[in-house]
C-alpha cells in the first residue's frame, strides 16, 4: 500500500506540472485571440510548431531517451551527464536559432520581427532540464525549477499583451522567463555535483556526446517531422485553413501533454526497481497503454467540437470530421509513447524505436501532402492519424518479439 501511495503521489506531482501548464495555455488562447485576432494567434502557433521541429536538433535526443539515461546512471554521475549535455545543447542552440529565424522570416515576411523573437523564446526550453528531473523521479523539482518560471512567463506575457496590445512584447516577456528557467534549473542540478564537475567546452567532446545520442535524435527528429509537417503543409498548400488546423493542433497537443504524467511516471518506474523487475513492469505498462489510449482518444473525438468552442469562440469549422481523426491520432500516440519511450529504451531497443518513427515519416509524409491538396484540413489530419497508428503497431510488434524471446 505504501508503494502504491508513493506512486500515486509521484504521478500526481507530475500531473501538477502538466495541469498548470495546460490550464495557463488554455486560458491564454481566448485572451490572445480577442486582443490580436485568430489569424495572428495562428502565426504564433506556427512558430511554436516549427520550434518543436527545430528544437529536436537542439535537444538532440536527450529529451527522448534522456530520462532513461538519468534513471540508469548512479546519482553521483548524473550532474556531470547533465553538464555535458548542457554545453552541447547550448552550441546547438546558437547554430539552430538563426536558421529557424530565417526560415520563418521567409514564410511570414510581414511578421519577421515577431517570428524571430518568438523563435528564440520557444527554442530556449530545449536547453532546459525537464528530461533530467523526469529521469531522477523528482517531479516537484520539475515543477518549481523548470515549469513554474515558464508558466509565469506566459502569465506575464499575456498581461503585457492586454495592457499594451503589442503581440511582440508578449514573446519578449516569454523569452526572458524561459532564459530564467534554464538558468535556475541548471544551477540547481550543477549544485548537486558538489563542485566536482568538470566542464568540457571542446567541440570534439560535444560531437562525441551527439554520436552517443544518434538513435535518440533520429527518433525525435523523424517523429517531430511528421507530427509538425501538417502545420507546414497547411500553411503552404491551404493557408486559408490555417486557423482551423491550428485548433486541431492545439487540441492534439494539449491531450498529449495531459497524458505526459503517465509517461513520465512509467519512464522512471520501469528501470528503478532493477533489471530483475524490468520485464514484469514492461508487461504491465504495455497492457495499460492501449486502454488509456482508446479511452482518451474516444473522449477527444466526442468532445472535440465543444472544446474547440472553448478555445476559439464563434464559427470555427471544427466538427466531428476533424475531431475523430484527432482522437485516433492521440490514441495511437499514447500507445507509442509508453511502448517506445518507456518500454523499448530500457531493454536496449532504441534502434528499433528510431526505425518505428522512420516508418511513420515514410508513410505519413505523402498521406499528409496528398490529403492537404485533395481533402483540405480533414485529409491532413487523417494522414497524420494513419501514420501514428503505423508507428504504434510497429513498436508493439517489436516489443512482443522481444518478450517472446
Amino acid at each position: 500500500m505504501k508503494a502504491i501511495m508513493a506512486a500515486l503521489f509521484r504521478m500526481g506531482t507530475f500531473a501538477l506540472t502538466v495541469g498548470a501548464g495546460t490550464v495557463v495555455g488554455l486560458l491564454a488562447i481566448p485572451i490572445i485571440t480577442r486582443v490580436v485576432g485568430a489569424d495572428a494567434w495562428a502565426v504564433q502557433v506556427l512558430v511554436q510548431t516549427l520550434a518543436t521541429l527545430f528544437g529536436v536538433i537542439v535537444a538532440f535526443g536527450w529529451g527522448t531517451i534522456g530520462p532513461g539515461l538519468v534513471a540508469s546512471h548512479d546519482r553521483k554521475d548524473r550532474p556531470q551527464l547533465f553538464l555535458d549535455s548542457l554545453i552541447t545543447r547550448t552550441y546547438l542552440l546558437l547554430a539552430v536559432a538563426p536558421v529557424m529565424m530565417v526560415v520563418l522570416a521567409v514564410l511570414r515576411p510581414r511578421e519577421a520581427a515577431f517570428v524571430s523573437i518568438a523563435s528564440a523564446a520557444y527554442l530556449m526550453p530545449f536547453v532546459g532540464a525537464s528530461w533530467y528531473f523526469v529521469g531522477e523521479g523528482r517531479p516537484m523539482r520539475l515543477f518549481l525549477f523548470d515549469a513554474l518560471p515558464q508558466l509565469l512567463g506566459t502569465v506575464a506575457g499575456v498581461a503585457v499583451l492586454v495592457m499594451t496590445g503589442d503581440f511582440t512584447l508578449l514573446v519578449i516577456t516569454q523569452l526572458v522567463f524561459n532564459i530564467c528557467a534554464v538558468v535556475i534549473s541548471s544551477s540547481v542540478i550543477l549544485r548537486d555535483g558538489g563542485g566536482l564537475l568538470v566542464p568540457n567546452f571542446s567541440p570534439r567532446n560535444s560531437f562525441q556526446q551527439m554520436a552517443q545520442q544518434r538513435h535518440g535524435v533520429i527518433t525525435a527528429a523523424t517523429g517531430s517531422f511528421y507530427v509538425n509537417l501538417p502545420m507546414v503543409a497547411v500553411n503552404m498548400i491551404i493557408p486559408a485553413q490555417l486557423a482551423s488546423y491550428a485548433i486541431a493542433d492545439r487540441l492534439f497537443r494539449f491531450s498529449v501533454t495531459a497524458f505526459s504524467p503517465v509517461l513520465q511516471f512509467v519512464q522512471g518506474w520501469i528501470p528503478e526497481a532493477g533489471t530483475g523487475s524490468t520485464t514484469h513492469r514492461i508487461r504491465r505498462a504495455a497492457q495499460l497503454a492501449p486502454v488509456l489510449g482508446i479511452v482518451g482518444g474516444s473522449v477527444l473525438a466526442a468532445a472535440g467540437p465543444w472544446a474547440a468552442q472553448l478555445l476559439v469562440p464563434g464559427p470555427n469549422n471544427f466538427g466531428f470530421n476533424l475531431s475523430i481523426p484527432v482522437g485516433m491520432s492521440f490514441a495511437a500516440v499514447a500507445v507509442s509513447q509508453v511502448i517506445g519511450l518507456a518500454c523499448l529504451v530500457p531493454i536496449g531497443q532504441a534502434r528499433e524505436l528510431a526505425r518505428s518513427t522512420l516508418v511513420g515519416a515514410v508513410l505519413g509524409t505523402p498521406l499528409i501532402l496528398l490529403g492537404a491538396a485533395n481533402f483540405g484540413v480533414a485529409g491532413v489530419i487523417w494522414g497524420m492519424a494513419v501514420s501514428e497508428v503505423a508507428v504504434a503497431a510497429f513498436q508493439v510488434y517489436v516489443l512482443q518479439r522481444y518478450l517472446r524471446t
